[in-house]
């Protein structure tokens, strides 16, 4: 349309219908390339990923009789690098509480930060 001319509101809807059109292709288009995408990488990560065999166990001379090793009894210090006492306090109850395992059956002799 030139400048000073009105639209109809028919030429009016076929513009913003063929805006929708357009945006849907796009959509589309970039929903197959991203499809097309995981599968090639999928593909890559199957080929990249193979188990590595098992070494052969050789079973050595076991002694006639094996030593039993007593309990050792752990003194409850807990070495903490880079996270405070709270925030250990807080990974410790969620392992007991993930783990279904009683806080005092489990054993913390350190807590490191990671990046």
């Amino acid at each position: 349309m030139f400048a000073g001319q009105s639209l109809t509101i028919g030429q009016a809807l076929m513009i913003a219908l063929s805006g929708f059109l357009v945006v849907f292709l796009m959509l589309v288009l970039l929903w197959g390339i991203l499809a097309v995408v995981n599968k090639v990488v999928s593909a890559i990560e199957g080929k990249a990923v193979q188990p590595v065999p098992a070494p052969a166990v050789t079973k050595a001379a076991e002694p006639a009789v094996k030593e039993e090793k007593e309990p050792q009894t752990y003194g409850g210090e807990i070495a903490l690098y880079g996270v405070d006492e709270k925030t250990a306090a807080c990974i410790m109850a969620i392992i007991s509480d993930e783990t279904k395992i009683p806080l005092d059956q489990l054993i913390f002799r350190s807590i490191k930060a990671v990046a």
